[in-house]
């Protein structure tokens, strides 16, 4: 089948899903059987042939000693890698501060924020601060372009934003990525929000904007960030990200785009929404294929090997974590001993070995996994997110893999190194998580005390939901189940020593830092000396820190080119730690140290004449082939992108610098919700 033919079968009814996205992929060798049952004539049995029966093929990039076997469908195929990371949940702003959380074994609970209407006094729960509060500035919005976006789309506005930048695709590298077609800036976004509780309550503002006049929340990141890829916004209850995950990996395998951002968020801010353990958070990741991000030199936190999803239907929903488990290792080709030719719709017991409350432990840790994360592990941290309870769970087990580290939780006390797996022969495996949403069952012993939700006369009416409400996540039970392979980076090659000039005797570099507003690019380049300085920079003989060239080119391609501009041509990083320093206590134009210039660029009349002409991506290119630095300067200074020229990917992995400083500011709740559940 061609593909016009595959998506019109699709489109039709006729084709799975994962049978289509595996076609599209190239990745099953056979035609799938159609899904419904057309009306065709019969024919003699002389004259009927059996359908062949779809069988397993290699998966891309999966060591057959690992036991490879084929998988078909959207959670089948190439392993896909983490290339961005950002979360901001209950006590953990960002994401070092969620690891040290999970390190002390910390309880992230507390009393609602200052401000909130509470259902009960005295309930507690994992909630945010500040979440009135945004940024526009940082996208070029005016207040009535803000006021469009309900809360829970400014949060994941502002986590895409800084994972696009801790991945080093803010910048030029993102025009960079392309679709099969040549799109530019090839990126889909699968967002997974939860109940639309916008605005806080209490506020006297309440909009009656109908849910088809405005579109879904991912188009609306998808037209802020300008990202090209498919637009989907996933509700599938506390598997919400999960779920977007697993239909982002559908799509970077079908080739229709080059890297997905994938987010979640979760607020409690309407008093029906809140109820003791209740939690919130907003976290995003970038996804790009393995191969592409290893020979793009990205810095690869974790890999997706493979995912599945289902719903039990009205079956009790105690086996599906099992047979989910089943699905998904066979689609990354892993086979746990003793479990011979295994169907993907089977459980690790096999099909008939009757009901599993959870996949059993054994075999597992001959194949590397040797740590399951799920809504259970996180609970201390992050309470009942909703939506956004699989990220963290992803985000908890990326950590792990990432320091070879297993955080204490349910079934351990404390942390403890982790020990790679080993086949009989002595070779080393890589460290495997499983990521569920909802996880394993955990029987219920009938000693426990029951959780009571308080007193029901300390309820206001106006505050309660029905049963249509509750069905639609406010305390109701959603059956979608999802699980995740997730491996550990691969080993990258050390790279050896270097060898050059000593600090200060070497070239200089044009070191180009830019910000939304004059307040912005300060306090970003103080955020930026202060990781230079803490890294060592070389200063009174310490360690040398990052390389300077390095440095220099993940700000010239890894951020965005904003309105307020710097630049400083240095020869060390101690130098430049410096003179950023010195802007950042005394910026702006003419006020700050010797040789940093800075242009404010928000009044000019509009981009200079010369720009986005090939003439002029000529002119660019030569003069840094050439080395002029001081006419780069001034042509960023006075507007032009000078950095669209260069090479994205030079050589090895960039180095991972603080992202751009946020200065949110109290706004409206947005459109569309008066705080309660919809």
């Amino acid at each position: 089948m061609d593909t016009r033919e595959i998506l019109t079968r699709f489109k039709g009814g006729t084709l799975r899903r994962e049978h289509a996205v595996a076609l599209l992929a190239g990745t099953s060798p056979v035609v799938a059987p159609p899904v419904v049952a057309l009306p065709v004539t019969a024919l003699p049995a002389a004259d009927r042939e059996p359908l062949p029966a779809p069988g397993p093929g290699p998966v891309p990039g999966v060591d057959a000693g690992d036991g490879a076997g084929a998988g078909t469908g959207a959670g089948a195929g190439m392993p896909c890698a983490v290339v961005g990371i950002q979360v901001r949940f209950p006590q953990a702003g960002d994401l070092e501060a969620f690891w040290r959380n999970g390190l002390q074994g910390r309880i992230a609970e507390a009393a609602l924020p200052g401000g909130r209407r509470s259902a009960c006094a005295g309930w507690r729960g994992h909630f945010l601060d500040g979440v009135e509060e945004f940024d526009p500035d940082l996208f070029g919005l005016g207040a009535r372009e803000a006021a469009g976006l309900d809360l829970r789309e400014r949060l994941l506005a502002q986590s895409a934003w800084q994972t696009l930048e801790s991945a080093g695709y803010a910048g030029a590298r993102l025009e960079r990525l392309t679709a099969c077609d040549g799109t530019a800036r090839s990126v889909g976004v699968y967002a997974a929000l939860g109940p639309a509780g916008g605005a806080l309550p209490g506020t006297g503002h309440r909009h009656t904007a109908p849910p088809d006049s405005r579109p879904g929340p991912a188009a609306r990141l998808s037209r802020l960030l300008d990202l090209r890829g498919p637009s989907l916004s996933v509700d599938s209850g506390d598997s919400s990200f999960l779920t977007a995950l697993h239909l982002a990996l559908g799509g970077l395998r079908a080739g229709e785009c080059a890297a997905a951002l994938v987010g979640a968020v979760e607020l409690r801010l309407h008093p029906a929404c809140q109820r003791p353990g209740a939690g919130e958070g907003v976290a995003a990741v970038l996804l790009k294929p393995l191969a592409a991000a290893r020979a793009d030199g990205d810095r690869v936190h974790a890999v997706i090997r493979s995912s599945a999803v289902g719903h039990p239907g009205r079956a009790a929903p105690g086996p599906q974590y099992g047979r989910l488990v089943g699905r998904a290792l066979a689609a990354a080709g892993l086979r746990p001993p003793g479990t011979g030719p295994q169907s993907p719709d089977a459980g690790l017991q096999g099909p008939d070995s009757g009901p599993q409350s959870e996949a059993p432990d054994a075999g597992l840790e001959a194949v590397g996994v040797a740590l399951e994360e799920s809504s259970r592990t996180v609970a201390a941290l992050v309470g009942d997110a909703g939506a956004v309870t699989g990220a963290a769970a992803l985000v908890r087990a990326v950590g792990q893999l990432r320091h070879a580290v297993l955080l204490a939780g349910p079934d351990r006390p404390a942390p403890a190194a982790w020990e790679p797996a080993r086949r009989d022969d002595g070779t080393v495996l890589p460290r495997r998580a499983l990521v569920s949403v909802p996880g394993p069952a955990v029987p219920v012993d009938p000693a426990d005390p029951v959780d009571a939700a308080g007193p029901a006369d300390a309820l206001d009416p106006a505050d309660t939901v029905d049963a249509a409400d509750a069905a639609d996540g406010v305390g109701g039970v959603e059956g979608v189940g999802v699980v995740l392979v997730v491996e550990e980076a691969p080993a990258v090659p050390r790279a050896p020593a270097r060898t050059g000039p000593p600090p200060g005797t070497g070239p200089a570099e044009l070191v180009l830092l830019s910000g939304a507003t004059p307040a912005h690019l300060a306090a970003t380049a103080g955020r930026l000396a202060a990781r230079l300085s803490d890294d060592g920079g070389g200063r009174d003989g310490g360690p040398a820190g990052p390389d300077l060239a390095a440095v220099a080119h993940e700000l010239r391609l890894g951020r965005a080119v904003l309105r307020c501009r710097l630049a400083v041509t240095v020869r060390t990083v101690a130098e430049l730690a410096d003179a950023l320093a010195g802007f950042a206590a005394h910026p702006g134009p003419g006020t700050g140290p010797a040789g940093v210039r800075s242009a404010d660029l928000r009044t000019a009349a509009g981009p200079p004449l010369i720009e986005g002409l090939e003439e002029t991506r000529a002119y660019v290119a030569a003069l840094w082939q050439g080395g002029r630095l001081e006419q780069l300067t001034r042509l960023w200074l006075a507007g032009v992108d000078v950095c669209a020229v260069l090479p994205a990917h030079p050589g090895p992995a960039a180095v991972e610098l603080p992202a751009t400083v946020l200065r949110p500011r109290p706004l409206e709740p947005g459109p569309g919700t008066d705080g309660a559940p919809q």
